[in-house]
C-alpha cells in the first residue's frame, strides 16, 4: 500500500492531488516569473506586492475599512525611492517633475483592470480605455462644458446656494451636517447643468444622509469588484429588489435618483431640440453630435450623464467640506477671508458681487487653492498603459504595455514646492508670481489629456459657495460641533476619498447683523 492509500481511497488519490498540486505548482511558476524572469523584476518594491495582486487587494478590501492602500505606497516610495512596482503589473512613481505618461504624445489608455472592473458596465467617457475611444467621446463633451456654457449656469447655481443658505439658516441651534448639505449642492448643481433643472436634493429633510451614507457602500462594494475580476457589480446589478432593499436602507432613494436620470435621458432622446428659449442639455448636445450611431443609443447616453453627475457630487462636496472645515479651525484666517468680502461689496456701492468679482480676490483664491491642494477628494491614483512605446524614468526603461501610476497628492504635499505643506496657509498664494509658480502643481482636477471636464463649474460652486457662507452678510455663522479631524478627513480610498468619522457637522448662530435670509448681496 503506497503512503497515499493511508489517507485517500486509491482511485481518488490521483484525481486529488492533481487537484490539488497542479494549481498550486502553476502559481508557484507565476510567483517565479514575476520575481526574476517578468519585465519589471529589477524595479524596486516589496516582492509580496510584486508576486501577488492580493496585497493591494487585502489593503483596499480589508485594511482598516478598506481603501488603505494608498498609505502604503507613500510608505513604500519613503522604503524604495520615487519608483515602486506597487503590485505585478505597475509601477508607482512619485516625483514631480515627471509626467511622461500623461503627455498627449504617448497617447495612453487607461487599464481595464482598475476601471471597469470599479464602474462597471456603463460605457462613459471615463471608463474608455484607448486613447482613440476616448478622443472620440470627449469631443462633443467639450462642447458642453465650455466656458460660454457654463457660464450660462451661474444664475442657477447662485439660486441653489440660496436655497443650502435658507435651509441651514432654518436649522440655528441644532447640529448640522454639512457634509450632507455640500452633496446635496453639488448634486443639485450638477444634475441641473446636465438636464436644466436640479432633482431637489436640497430639499430633502435630512440633506439626504442615508443616500450620502450609501454612496460609501456602492464604492466599496466596487472596490471588491475590480479585485474579483469584475464578477460582484454583475451579481449585485441582478439582485431581486427585496434583497437590495434590505442591504441598503436607502435603495428607494438610489433607485429614485437612477430611474430620474434616466426618465431624463429618454425625455431629451424623444426631444433632440431644445425648446424656445431654454439651453439644450447635455443629452441633446450629443445626439447633434457628429458621435456615430453607435454612440448615441440609450445605455451609452445614460452612462455618460451618470458619470458627468457622479463624478461631480462627491468631490466637489468633499472639497467644500475641507475648506470650510479649515477655515473654521483658523479663526484668523477666516475674519481675513470675511474682511476681503467686506472690503470687496464696499468698493461695489452696495451693488451684487458677481462670480469674476469673487474670482479675482486673493485671499479667497488662496483659501480656494488650499482647499485644492489638501483636500485629497480622489486620492486615488491614475494608473495609464502605454501600448505602443516604452518610457523612460532615469535608469529605468518602463516596458510598454506596462501599468504605470501618479498620485497628485505627492505633488501637494511636496515640501520642494510647498513649504510646510501640511500646514492650510493661503496666504502662499498671495503674492502673484509665487501663485504663478505654484499653480504649474495645482492638479486636484488630474493630469494630461483626461482632465476632469466639470473643473470650471465645480470651481464656480466652491468659490460661490465659500463667498457666501463667510460673507459679512450671511444671516448666520457657524461652528465646529463635535467634530474632530478623523470625521472629516480624507482616509479611505474608493476611488473617491472619503472620511474615517461622521463627516463635519457645525451648530449655527443667527449673526444679528440686520442682514434678511435672503443675503442678496453675493452673485
Amino acid at each position: 500500500m503506497g503512503a497515499l492509500d493511508v489517507f485517500f481511497p486509491t482511485v481518488l488519490a490521483p484525481s486529488w492531488v492533481t487537484f490539488l498540486l497542479v494549481p498550486a505548482a502553476t502559481y508557484l511558476a507565476v510567483i517565479f516569473y514575476r520575481l526574476t524572469f517578468d519585465p519589471l523584476a529589477r524595479f524596486p518594491g516589496p516582492k509580496i506586492a510584486a508576486c501577488t495582486g492580493l496585497y493591494e487587494a487585502y489593503y483596499q478590501c480589508f485594511k482598516e475599512g478598506g481603501g488603505r492602500y494608498w498609505v502604503e505606497v507613500e510608505k513604500m516610495h519613503r522604503q524604495y525611492g520615487p519608483i515602486v512596482r506597487i503590485n505585478p503589473r505597475e509601477v508607482h512613481i512619485s516625483d514631480s517633475q515627471w509626467n511622461d505618461v500623461y503627455k498627449y504624445s504617448s497617447k495612453a489608455s487607461k487599464p481595464k483592470w482598475f476601471y471597469f472592473r470599479f464602474f462597471g458596465k456603463f460605457p462613459s467617457t471615463n471608463v474608455a480605455e484607448s486613447h482613440e475611444l476616448h478622443q472620440l467621446r470627449r469631443g462633443p463633451l467639450n462642447t458642453y462644458f465650455a466656458s460660454s456654457n457654463i457660464q450660462k449656469y451661474i444664475p442657477m447655481v447662485t439660486s441653489l446656494i440660496d436655497k443650502l443658505v435658507d435651509r441651514v439658516h432654518a436649522l440655528e441651534g441644532r447640529p448640522v451636517s454639512l457634509s450632507d448639505a455640500y452633496r446635496c449642492l453639488a448634486t443639485d448643481v450638477a444634475t441641473g447643468f446636465a438636464f436644466g433643472k436640479p432633482f431637489g436634493n436640497l430639499d430633502e429633510p435630512t440633506f439626504d444622509h442615508e443616500f450620502n451614507l450609501s454612496v460609501r457602500t456602492v464604492v466599496k462594494v466596487s472596490t471588491f469588484s475590480r479585485h474579483t475580476y469584475g464578477l460582484l457589480l454583475p451579481v449585485l446589478h441582478s439582485m431581486p429588489e427585496r434583497f437590495a432593499r434590505k442591504m441598503n436602507p436607502a435603495f428607494g432613494r438610489v433607485k429614485w435618483l437612477m430611474e430620474t436620470m434616466q426618465s431624463c435621458v429618454r425625455r431629451s432622446m424623444d426631444k433632440p431640440e431644445a425648446a424656445p428659449g431654454t439651453n439644450p442639455d447635455v443629452v441633446q448636445t450629443l445626439m447633434a453630435s457628429n458621435l456615430p450611431a453607435h454612440e448615441k443609443t440609450f445605455p451609452r447616453l445614460f452612462s455618460e450623464t451618470r458619470s458627468v453627475i457622479m463624478a461631480g457630487t462627491e468631490t466637489t462636496g468633499s472639497l467644500l467640506v475641507a475648506i470650510t472645515a479649515y477655515i473654521l479651525n483658523h479663526p484668523d484666517k477666516m475674519e481675513k477671508l470675511r474682511e476681503e468680502l467686506r472690503q470687496a461689496e464696499k468698493a461695489k456701492a452696495g451693488a451684487a458681487l458677481q462670480y469674476s468679482d469673487i474670482r479675482e480676490l486673493p485671499y479667497i483664491t488662496g483659501v480656494v487653492n488650499e482647499g485644492l491642494r489638501l483636500a485629497n477628494p480622489t486620492p486615488t491614483r491614475l494608473p495609464r498603459v502605454c501600448p505602443d512605446q516604452d518610457l523612460t524614468y532615469g535608469s529605468y526603461v518602463i516596458p510598454k504595455g506596462t501599468t504605470v501610476s501618479t498620485c497628485v497628492q505627492d505633488v501637494h504635499n511636496d515640501p520642494a514646492i510647498f513649504d510646510s505643506p501640511s500646514e492650510f496657509r493661503p496666504e502662499r498664494w498671495i503674492d502673484p508670481s509665487e501663485r504663478r509658480r505654484l499653480n504649474r502643481y495645482l492638479l486636484p482636477w488630474g493630469r494630461g489629456m483626461r482632465l476632469c471636464l466639470g473643473m470650471e463649474l465645480a470651481t464656480i460652486d466652491t468659490y460661490m459657495t465659500v463667498a457666501r457662507l463667510f460673507s459679512p452678510s450671511c444671516p448666520f455663522r457657524m461652528r465646529m460641533h463635535d467634530t474632530r479631524d478623523e470625521d472629516w478627513k480624507i482616509y479611505h480610498e474608493f476611488f473617491s476619498g472619503f472620511p474615517k468619522g461622521k463627516g463635519l457637522e457645525v451648530m449655527v448662530t443667527s449673526a444679528g447683523n440686520g442682514i434678511n435670509g435672503t443675503g442678496l448681496n453675493y452673485y
